[in-house]
């Protein structure tokens, strides 16, 4: 094992273009350390993994040889995780040009988000799911498309932007997709956000969920009653009742 961490080791610095002396001096090491890890005759202290992996853009994992299952064939972490993150349809993505990149860097800059999530959560029960924003090759100069699971909500241009209107541009992009994101909630809706809204309630209302879910009733069911109640009432606030209810027609058809 010792020697196959060496050689991934030296693989991976390479693919960095890096020389042992650079890899070294950046990790607070000497390089006759790195030269000893390389050929095999000794092996990095456990403490110093987290930096060798953040300078070879590598996995912990797959460093160590405890996963085989690659999708890069160098090992990268960074393509292993673009990958990754094109691999699934998202509940929640903005998608915008490259005009629009420049207003993105700026909003980020902000807590608007949080500030909608919050807003959102206090008038609806809601949860904004996490939303990733990408710039998107095919879009034109300044447009904007809001996606759920790859179905478009929302595609629209941006004109006359300017310096000082960044941030304003960026909190109207993500108005547009908070808007969207409760008119659409029965659809963005999964059983992740229902296990991340249960795990709230039961830190604060324990008793409400006892012995309920998932050992009585499903995520699945849960998530299922949530969206019969967001097309009914438009509101999901009242989670407490939502699960006593799910409770009684559980008892109700035993």
């Amino acid at each position: 094992m010792t020697q196959q961490i060496g050689e991934k080791i030296s693989r991976f610095r390479q693919n960095q273009n890096m020389t042992q002396e650079e890899f070294a001096s950046r990790l607070g090491v000497t390089p006759q350390a790195v030269s000893k890890w390389e050929r095999g005759t000794s092996l990095p202290d456990t403490a110093l993994l987290p930096g060798i992996c953040n300078l070879l853009k590598v996995r912990a994992d797959v460093l160590l040889g405890t996963k085989v299952q690659l999708l890069s064939e160098n090992g990268d972490a960074q393509q292993e995780r673009a990958v990754r993150q094109n691999l699934i349809a998202e509940p929640l993505r903005i998608e915008v040009g490259a005009g629009l990149v420049a207003c993105i860097s700026e909003g980020l800059k902000t807590d608007y988000v949080n500030q909608c999530r919050r807003r959102l959560a206090a008038g609806t029960g809601m949860l904004l799911p996490l939303v990733r924003i990408m710039d998107m090759e095919g879009l034109k100069e300044n447009e904007v498309r809001i996606v759920s699971y790859d179905q478009t909500l929302l595609q629209k241009e941006y004109g006359g932007i300017q310096p000082g209107t960044m941030q304003q541009v960026y909190c109207s992009i993500i108005d547009d997709a908070v808007r969207l994101c409760r008119e659409n909630y029965g659809r963005i809706l999964n059983k992740q956000l229902v296990k991340c809204l249960l795990d709230n309630l039961q830190e604060q209302y324990p008793g409400v969920l006892d012995g309920l879910v998932p050992d009585r009733i499903s995520y699945y069911e849960v998530m299922l009653q949530l969206r019969q109640t967001v097309e009914e009432k438009g509101t999901i606030r009242d989670l407490i009742h939502i699960m006593e209810a799910l409770e009684q027609k559980k008892c109700a058809n035993a």
